[in-house]
């Protein structure tokens, strides 16, 4: 007889089966991004300095390297699994750790509505929301964010519903789980006043509150998130050199800059060329509307007419809480946002679950009617679709857009596309198949990061400052860096669905002709 916990799951192993079948035949289809380098070799330090404590660098901040906004141990335990620097590997494991976050969902939903094989709608709308998938197997800045902080969010759902679990392993855990979270980027710290907020909700309408209760109820509460706090602090201390040497200054000086990145480039947007600092406060919600699948769109869409509905549903509120929270910040202190909604990926578990409950939603007696009917063919089509999509984008998932814009043709020349720069790849391999010849060394200058592109050289490929002294010069599209190459014959485009992700120039007119 197979237990009731296990059969309530078929839904889960059914889908982790497929996403691993994905994993593995896919993994080394992924071009290195343009920080994702930096970001391995930090995690490699940062295991140098906590076992030899020889890697100065971490604990002295380069007012020009972001990397000291960030804790490393995400990268130090990707090169723990593998310290011989193997991209394919890193692309494979950054996979597999997703795996934990759709389980997360998968859960959270199924404790909340009780509902297998709908709870899987979860893992799904965020599997088919390709600015999320895309993401997962060459971005080690902003992903492992998004799944740290989803999980702390899942902790605080977890223990609203075990009130009396002991508050030191309440304590030790959700300091743990928010530790990871703050660590990985500041805006982890909102963590607490959505704790504070959605507890508070919880306890105001379980029943008529004396202001004696409210007085003990605060007490705990301060005693518990002061033990979180601690413990957290901790975990930022021991993983975060630059931290530990002096942690309250740093903080600070961390959190000031936090709000005042000095990154100042100019950003394409609704077709015009406009400044990092300048940007517009439509930037993060436009960018939201246009990538988002259209069926995440109907259901997210479905909670604004009910939306007094979400104070009912424990999961619903939390989500609400944290985007709604930061979104605040957002407007109220306009941060250097560049890269489209790379920066705030992490709303996307939190709009994949809210969508999900809408959908279980319909099914709920009452609801199950001739308009739901229709909603639900008409997004699980557009789910089909938004799978083509990603079929042909592929491995450049993350460029996708919605038919609002006229899919990616439609954004091409109005908003970035592959700012990533993953198609380097695509581009060095088109070189060695057709250009390079095995008989003299060839001089390559590209636009991207220089890693990402002489990582796939050839032994007769050697990298050039200078565009001019190149033999061939690779571009992709940020920026207008392919313009450098100036009246140079164009020998190959790496392309999507007809729009150029990237150039492969012949920078001394030998005779390569324009495909």
């Amino acid at each position: 007889m197979i237990p009731e916990t296990i059969r309530r799951r078929y839904p889960l192993f059914l889908f982790i089966v497929l996403y691993l079948l994905f994993t593995f035949f896919t993994f080394k289809d992924f071009g290195e991004t343009l920080d994702e380098s930096g970001v391995y070799l930090r995690g490699m330090g940062l295991h140098q300095h906590l076992v030899r404590d020889n890697f100065p660098s971490l604990v002295v901040r380069d007012p020009g390297d972001d990397g000291d906004f960030y804790d490393h141990f995400y990268a130090m335990g990707l090169n723990l699994l593998d310290p011989g620097l193997d991209l394919d590997r890193y692309h494979l494991l950054n996979l597999l750790v997703a795996t934990v976050l759709f389980i997360v969902l998968f859960e959270s939903l199924l404790s909340q509505t009780q509902r297998p094989w709908l709870s899987l709608s979860g893992p799904l709308f965020l599997f088919f929301t390709p600015r999320f998938t895309g993401d997962i197997p060459a971005n080690p800045k902003d992903m492992p964010f998004a799944l740290f902080y989803f999980l702390a969010l899942m902790g605080i759902f977890h223990f609203s519903r075990r009130p009396k679990a002991p508050v030191l392993w309440q304590a030790l855990s959700l300091g743990l789980l928010f530790g990871l979270a703050q660590s990985s980027r500041v805006l982890g710290f909102t963590l607490y006043p959505i704790y504070l907020l959605f507890d508070a909700h919880r306890f105001y309408h379980a029943k008529n509150r004396s202001n004696r209760e409210w007085v003990a109820y605060f007490l705990e509460k301060t005693q518990l998130l002061t033990l979180v706090l601690i413990v957290s602090f901790f975990c930022m201390a021991v993983t975060w050199p630059y931290l530990g040497t002096k942690f309250f200054d740093h903080l600070s000086e961390i959190l000031a800059l936090s709000t005042s990145f000095s990154w100042n480039n100019p950003v394409l947007f609704m077709g015009q060329e406009i400044s990092s600092h300048a940007l517009p406060w439509t930037y993060l919600p436009v960018w939201f509307l246009v990538t988002t699948p259209l069926f995440l769109l109907a259901f997210l869409g479905l909670w604004f007419l009910k939306p007094l509905s979400v104070l009912k549903n424990d999961l619903a509120l939390l989500m609400v809480l944290a985007l709604g929270l930061n979104l605040v910040l957002y407007f109220g202190l306009h941060p250097v946002l560049y890269d489209g909604l790379r920066h705030y990926l992490f709303f996307l578990p939190l709009l994949a679950a809210l969508a999900s409950l809408s959908f279980i939603g319909l099914f709920e007696r009452g609801n199950w009617n001739s308009g739901a009917k229709t909603l639900v063919v008409l997004a699980f089509l557009n789910l089909a679709w938004v799978g083509v999509h990603m079929v042909r984008l592929h491995p450049y998932e993350y460029v996708y857009f919605n038919e609002l814009t006229g899919g990616l043709p439609g954004a091409q020349g109005r908003f970035e596309t592959d700012y990533w720069g993953a198609s380097f790849k695509e581009a060095v391999e088109w070189l060695r198949a057709n250009e390079i010849k095995p008989d003299r060394t060839y001089k390559i200058n590209g636009s991207g990061n220089s890693y990402q592109i002489f990582c796939y050289f050839t032994p007769n490929m050697k990298w050039v400052d200078d565009p001019q002294k190149a033999d061939y010069y690779l571009s992709f599209t940020r920026d207008n860096k392919q313009k450098l190459a100036g009246q140079s014959p164009v020998l190959h485009v790496v392309q999507r669905e007809g729009v150029p992700l990237n150039y492969v120039f012949d920078m001394k007119g030998s005779g390569g002709k324009k495909k």
